[in-house]
């Protein structure tokens, strides 16, 4: 019984943590880019072609069409590397 209520605990609280980076993220992504120009942290979003980016003040995370594309080069290589010997 103890196992059952801790994940009904850990759902509830996954569910709630998820709506709130939801929201969180898209209010960040509407914002009007004189607001954004002015904020310590920013989140873009295109989906075409594809660009997610976060910006801080030091760092910049990003998550683009050339990302997915090197991981996937990069995933064949490794495979004809091993079974094409």
């Amino acid at each position: 019984m103890r196992k059952r209520g801790r994940i009904k605990y850990l759902l509830v609280i996954s569910i709630c943590l998820s709506v709130f980076i939801y929201g969180f993220i898209l209010i960040n992504i509407n914002k009007a880019e004189l607001v954004k120009k002015k904020s310590k942290f920013i989140i873009n979003l295109k989906l075409n072609p594809i660009d997610f980016r976060i910006e801080t003040n030091s760092y910049v995370f990003y998550v683009n069409d050339k990302i997915i594309y090197n991981m996937k080069e990069k995933c064949i290589d490794t495979f004809n590397g091993i079974f094409l010997k």
